[in-house]
């Protein structure tokens, strides 16, 4: 059987992000040769993983290099480092006809059989196009034609980590891998490289916002959560995040037995409420949250959050969105049953516009009721009647639930 070959590239302080996208990896494809390039990754994670996908008939390899082989390469955003220059390093130690390679902040979340059968052609490389930078390519997932590239150029490693010493490089090792390859790549489909990071640029580059909308409607095999934010950490503004736990929380007896994907939630959801924010006060939200503990409470903003709205999270259905990106305020407000306009200070009236266009029901509290949506249907109650407003939502739920 046809062992198909993958690379990732990380240190031990992104050890959970390697993990999780190996665990995605393995629960979708078997038969498979893992490498993972490192300075520091103990040897026993790679035995206690091994021991453990035997009979999935794949490994994992320690592909251990010496850090001064790339410590002077220039990296250009601060939530990266040197090790993301491993990928150049692949035709040099990897010794297999091709090999796929991801980002160790991807997720696989199908199977890729497809990918591995791709014919190359001539082809050295194949990637997705990148949204931003029309005519490169995204380098977060690559598909490397390893012994074209060897046999083609076989000092193509040394030419690469010398470009990429240059201070001037905007996007770091993408940069380096562009000028060598744009000219010459196989063009994949977004569903291979679905990058969430583009949901945070779309703000900042509104040309491509037809673009934007369409990769909405794709059915990812791989998802690449770039940018600055991240959707482990605790709160995270992007679309998929339940992705990366689903998969990071795996047991691998679950992988290999291909057990269902887990729900994120401890709690069986009665109907979702919407809350956008300017101000970190809201009116009786903790006794709100406890007197449903079954509903979800979406909170969101346009900006970073106070400790008032952070210390929420110890509420498992409270989520926290901020800064949040158009996108997944789009999906906030499709699912919510309600609105609740129960923030003092300045209101984000196109959010709550969009309720009173759907005919949603508005709730609110004399002190941070808004006139303007009185007049629109608002519903407010006494700020001591908390119970109230719980049964209106509930009424609200089970009305539209059933």
């Amino acid at each position: 059987m046809e062992r198909k070959v993958v690379a990732l590239s990380a240190d031990y302080g992104y050890i959970n992000q390697v993990t999780a996208a190996a665990k995605s990896l393995f629960y979708h494809n078997h038969n498979i040769t893992l490498y993972v390039i490192n300075t520091d990754i103990p040897q026993e994670w790679f035995n206690n993983i091994n021991n453990r996908i035997k009979n999935i008939n794949s490994r994992v390899i320690n592909l251990h290099i010496d850090e001064n082989l790339i410590n002077k390469e220039h990296v250009s955003q601060p939530q990266i480092n040197s090790l993301t220059y491993g990928r150049i390093l692949i035709p040099r130690f990897i010794d297999e006809d091709r090999v796929l390679y991801l980002d160790s902040d991807t997720i696989v979340n199908g199977n890729l059989d497809d990918l591995f059968a791709l014919n190359l052609q001539e082809a050295p490389i194949a990637a997705v196009p990148d949204v931003i930078y029309q005519g490169d390519f995204n380098a977060g997932v690559l598909l490397l034609n390893n012994r074209l590239l060897q046999a083609m150029q076989p000092d193509i490693v040394e030419q690469m980590l010398a470009f990429g010493r240059q201070d001037d490089l905007v996007e770091g090792d993408q940069t380096v891998l562009n000028h060598f390859f744009n000219k010459h790549y196989l063009h994949l489909g977004y569903e291979y490289n679905y990058v969430i990071g583009y949901d945070f640029l779309n703000f900042y580059y509104p040309r491509n916002h037809d673009l934007f909308e369409n990769l909405k409607n794709i059915n990812p095999k791989i998802i690449h959560f770039t940018g600055p934010q991240k959707p482990w950490e605790m709160t995270y503004s992007g679309r998929m995040r339940e992705y990366w736990w689903k998969y990071a929380d795996l047991e691998w007896h679950e992988i290999i037995e291909h057990r269902p994907l887990p729900p994120i939630k401890d709690y069986f959801e009665k109907g979702e409420c919407l809350i956008f924010t300017r101000d970190e006060n809201l009116a009786n939200i903790e006794a709100l949250v406890t007197a449903l503990p079954q509903t979800t409470f979406n909170i969101a903003a346009w900006t970073i959050m106070g400790e008032k709205l952070i210390k929420l999270v110890r509420y498992s259905n409270v989520h926290l969105y901020p800064s949040v990106v158009g996108p997944e305020l789009e999906i906030l407000k499709k699912r919510a049953d309600c609105y609740l306009d129960i923030n003092y200070g300045d209101k984000e009236n196109t959010v709550i516009d969009s309720f009173v266009n759907q005919e949603k029901p508005i709730f609110s509290f004399d002190s941070t009721a808004s006139d303007e949506y009185f007049q629109n249907g608002e519903i407010r109650f006494k700020d001591d009647e908390v119970k109230a407003m719980v049964n209106a939502i509930k009424e609200t739920i089970n009305s539209q639930r059933s």
